[in-house]
């Protein structure tokens, strides 16, 4: 399993250019630290400018938000509940790499998970599968 920060997670982006250039001139003029200063802001603006529509989805659609760590019990007591697991997650969701893929098996209605799922590989590949 890789490594986890909880803090963020690296993307790769791609951009034309003369948008690098204009972000490069951007910098040299203070504007910036550094060019993920600057996409780090305009993701920031985005998320800002498209708020409410972003938190009335999570509202509906009945979202967890945050950071969530899943280990064996966790599993263990949805089947005991009789209560499948049925989550909508935005955020840094992780399945302990204990976790038998059989036990997930029996335990999980669905996980849908917006952001990172850290798992094992073939959890994320059955969770992908539901």
């Amino acid at each position: 399993m890789k490594k986890v920060n909880e803090q963020s997670e690296k993307i790769t982006i791609n951009v034309n250019h003369v948008d690098l250039g204009k972000i490069d001139l951007l910098i040299d003029n203070g504007f910036f630290s550094n060019r993920s200063d600057f996409i780090r802001a305009a993701i920031r603006n985005e998320l800002n400018k498209n708020g409410s529509y972003v938190e009335d989805k999570i509202e509906k659609k009945g979202f967890v938000v945050g950071i969530v760590k899943y280990n064996e019990n966790d599993f263990q007591k949805a089947i005991e509940s009789n209560q499948l697991i049925n989550l909508r997650f935005i955020g840094l969701f992780v399945i302990d790499s204990n976790v038998p893929l059989e036990l997930v098996k029996q335990s999980v209605k669905k996980i849908d998970v917006k952001g990172t799922l850290i798992a094992p590989k073939e959890i994320k590949n059955y969770l992908n599968s539901l």
